[in-house]
């Protein structure tokens, strides 16, 4: 996960610094907030001048995912304490939470050994990202703001190819997306996200979500 999150990290602080933020305040999301793509999102919408509520907003819709994810994580470990679940919750992400839910293995501190690495490779890419952009040429500086694009590409594209549905519920939502953009602007990333949830809650057999491929 190290080898992925590092150049991550890289590509949120290139578009972070693009976006105004300083340094310090682009390092200190990365600790703070930790949401790897909601991160992005964030930075990509301050740079398109987007409003506060519509940055907080959308950050909601796409992190929610994190809330059943530590809920799930949570309930499969054994002998923890507030204070861990609460680092726990912290620092779960899609990755790690995948990882462990593979893992035959439920003590706390296999998932926070695994969690906490993520979170580390996170922070460290991002510090290095506002270290170095400045020592890069611009083509390559710029060659990082495609890392959201290349984030949801690595996501979808293994759902995409075990489910016909999932392709055609994405497609839905890009339309869509599309189309609301030229309408509500930098809104519609959350209006045809929760219009493709709803839509996917009809055309996705329930047997795929549960099998955990989803």
């Amino acid at each position: 996960m190290t080898f992925g999150y590092v150049p991550m990290g890289i590509g949120y602080a290139a578009i972070a610094i693009k976006a105004g933020f300083t340094p310090l305040q682009t390092v200190s999301m990365s600790v703070l907030v930790y949401a790897g793509a909601g991160q992005i999102i964030a930075a990509s919408m301050v740079l398109s001048s987007a409003s506060v509520m519509a940055v907080i907003l959308t950050n909601f819709v796409v992190n929610l995912r994190y809330f059943v994810m530590s809920t799930c994580v949570l309930n499969q470990v054994e002998e923890s304490n507030l204070g861990l679940n609460i680092l726990a919750a912290h620092v779960t992400v899609d990755e790690s939470f995948a990882m462990f839910s593979l893992s035959e293995d439920s003590s706390i501190w296999i998932y926070l050994g695994i969690a906490l690495i993520s979170w580390l490779s996170w922070i460290i890419g991002a510090a290095i990202g506002v270290v170095v952009l400045d020592l890069l040429p611009v083509i390559v500086t710029n060659s990082f703001n495609i890392s959201l694009y290349a984030l949801f590409v690595a996501i979808l594209v293994p759902a995409i190819k075990k489910s016909r549905q999932i392709a055609l519920l994405v497609l839905i939502t890009a339309v869509l997306n599309i189309i609301l953009s030229q309408l509500i602007g930098n809104w519609s990333l959350i209006v045809s996200t929760l219009i493709g949830a709803a839509v996917g809650m009809y055309i996705v057999d329930d047997e795929y979500v549960l099998s955990g491929d989803a």
